[in-house]
């Protein structure tokens, strides 16, 4: 087994805090949406995962951000230009591909939500008592879909407990 270089050392370490950079991401913006989710972990991605190769003949690369900040810093927006346009060429194309996905899994989604709420039944898992299928019901058979076993009635007075305006206190 051959020895780890300090550059090898380095790419990985640089990758395993890229990885946690995006994971925080996702965390932090998994609830805003789909879409923005993907946007805001691609935009993370692409700045952190994009190499660019330092030295063409030894195939040297670093990140590109490191390329694109101290190439600024060095000579200027013209040193830089050749990795902004490859940043931003990853970053569109990343962005095309999640809408494509988006839209391809939006359809299947929409689809059976819609086909759902025309059945008069939620797709998030609560259906409301009055929409669920009672036929089966008589006063002596308890309905065991519940885990509760709750029966009929039951369920409707336990709704219409929950439902009611919360009561607050006074001081």
């Amino acid at each position: 087994m051959e020895n780890i270089t300090d550059y090898q050392y380095a790419w990985m370490m640089y990758l395993i805090g890229a990885v946690g950079c995006s994971l925080a991401t996702w965390l932090l913006f998994r609830r805003a949406g789909r879409a923005w989710v993907h946007f805001f972990v691609i935009t993370v991605m692409v700045i952190l995962f994009t190499p660019y190769a330092i030295d063409a003949e030894t195939m040297t690369m670093a990140p590109a951000i490191y390329t694109l900040v101290f190439g600024y810093l060095d000579g200027g927006f013209i040193i830089i230009k050749p990795v902004l346009k490859l940043m931003l060429g990853f970053w569109i194309g990343a962005l095309i591909l999640s809408l494509i996905y988006q839209l391809l899994t939006r359809s299947k989604t929409h689809a059976s939500s819609e086909q759902g709420y025309r059945n008069g039944q939620s797709t998030k898992g609560y259906v409301h008592p009055e929409m669920q299928d009672d036929y089966d019901y008589s006063p002596n058979t308890r309905r065991t879909a519940s885990t509760r076993n709750l029966s009929r009635e039951e369920r409707i007075a336990r709704d219409e407990l929950l439902h009611e305006e919360p009561i607050r206190a006074v001081r």
